[in-house]
């Protein structure tokens, strides 16, 4: 079987946060992540997961002033010391809730350095964010974003992920394959989920173009879930997407 995690800053939004934990375990998943999980008291948080039994399988660290508009700050200049504390309450929060995958925004293209040293400042805050996670046990993961949904994102292509990955030279790093990301940006999905499969550490999915639940797009979702099954896939499948409909009726229905 799959295991499908809610993304909780995706679903049940607008509920509090210990509420979203029981209402993705009433809904069917198996766990949850999120892109905002250090922004809630780590009692709240943990008190919640021990009540619901549903492993956190994912993380964002804090990505810089996300309400004006910056999407990480791996990439971006003069940010050291704020990039070096998100990594410290990132791992904080990973630790104390057994989570063992953070995700680590680049940030956009920056107009202060050259698309060559900002590829080797990202590649440097990537080693030190490995080192700093390895240390805990975690792996990090970086997303390839779309160019539609974040115009000027560092990392907008999958071959520039691959790429980063490997200069990077680390172990503990992986792609975090998304698969509406993929879609818009590369279409042919099976295929780059064969190509990638040896880097991928973590999926995600949402219907394209909405980004609502699966089997809502243009795509045929439960063929490419039945896919990743055939494919032995042992890790998380983040479900990020906003519902059109209970979540536990794609998930009752589709697989």
């Amino acid at each position: 079987m799959l295991k499908l995690a809610a993304n909780l800053d995706w679903i049940f939004k607008d509920l509090p946060i210990a509420m979203r934990f029981h209402a993705a375990r009433l809904a069917g998943f198996n766990g949850v992540e999120g892109l905002f999980l250090w922004q809630h008291p780590l009692t709240e948080l943990r008190l919640a997961q021990q009540e619901t039994e549903l492993p956190v399988v994912l993380l964002n660290a804090p990505a810089g002033n996300w309400s004006a508009g910056e999407r990480g700050l791996a990439s971006l200049p003069l940010r050291d010391d704020e990039f070096r504390a998100s990594l410290s309450l990132a791992r904080e929060y990973a630790s104390a809730l057994g989570c063992r995958q953070v995700h680590v925004m680049a940030g956009h293209r920056s107009a202060a350095l050259s698309a060559d040293q900002q590829l080797a400042l990202l590649i440097t805050r990537l080693q030190y964010a490995c080192d700093f996670m390895a240390t805990a046990g975690i792996t990090v993961l970086i997303e390839p974003l779309n160019p539609q949904d974040m115009p000027n994102y560092f990392i907008d292509n999958f071959p520039l992920a691959e790429k980063i990955i490997t200069q990077v030279g680390r172990e503990n790093i992986g792609l975090q394959f998304d698969i509406y990301h993929c879609q818009k940006t590369h279409g042919d999905i099976a295929r780059n989920i064969a190509h990638y499969w040896p880097l991928i550490r973590h999926f995600q999915i949402a219907s394209v173009p909405g980004r609502n639940e699966p089997g809502t797009g243009e795509l045929n979702d439960a063929w490419l879930l039945n896919y990743i099954r055939e494919l032995n896939y042992q890790g998380w499948i983040g479900c990020e997407y906003t519902p059109l409909h209970s979540p536990a009726n794609w998930i009752t229905t589709t697989l």
